[in-house]
């Protein structure tokens, strides 16, 4: 059985051989070059997309963890507990402290679907504005919060989230508005508000 299929997958494997360098010697003399370097030219192409679409997803997914706190997860080591006469104290001990959060899972992207934009609840969106301001100048330091209000898009590029408003605190003012600015900016070309 197996000689067959090796038989076969040679036959196979000379035709498209035969093939093409029939196909490159019929066009090997048009102006774009050969059928088999243009195939191959489109085959490097999609490989190079592929690589920078894995890369930009491994970048957001990094991006979305840092800020969520996942990556600050504690977990308690369990000792080893017999299973029949342990009290449900014991199993207790044994929980997650996620800051009294549970993981999200990474939403489910369609196929069909072009959003590039990450999808984040509104207490994520306020404390990743909050944390980014903070962190632009010595002087945003007091800075305590924002407000995050969802907003009907005019087109599917537009944001779907507005700042309502931004409590300063102590900050100067004029150096956290103009970061507040430019940062709003940035994250409603990323982040969209998902579902609640």
């Amino acid at each position: 059985m197996d000689g067959n299929m090796f038989a076969w997958i040679l036959i196979l494997s000379l035709w498209l051989a035969l093939c093409s360098l029939i196909l490159h010697d019929a066009t090997k003399e048009d102006s774009d070059g050969s059928a088999i370097l243009l195939a191959a030219k489109k085959i490097k192409a999609f490989t190079l997309w592929v690589m920078l679409k894995a890369q930009r997803i491994r970048r957001t997914l990094n991006h979305r963890v840092s800020h969520s706190g996942l990556s600050k997860l504690r977990v308690k080591a369990v000792p080893a507990v017999n299973a029949i006469s342990s009290p449900p104290e014991a199993i207790r001990q044994g929980e997650r402290n996620v800051d009294d959060q549970a993981p999200v899972p990474p939403p489910k992207k369609k196929w069909w679907s072009r959003e590039r934009r990450i999808p984040m609840t509104t207490s994520e969106l306020e404390i990743a504005i909050s944390e980014a301001v903070k962190s632009t100048a010595p002087t945003c330091e007091d800075f305590v919060g924002v407000i995050v209000q969802r907003k009907t898009p005019k087109s599917n590029l537009d944001p779907n989230w507005v700042i309502r408003g931004a409590k300063f605190g102590k900050a100067d003012r004029k150096v956290a508005d103009t970061a507040l600015a430019t940062i709003v900016e940035r994250m409603q070309r990323e982040f969209l508000l998902g579902e609640e």
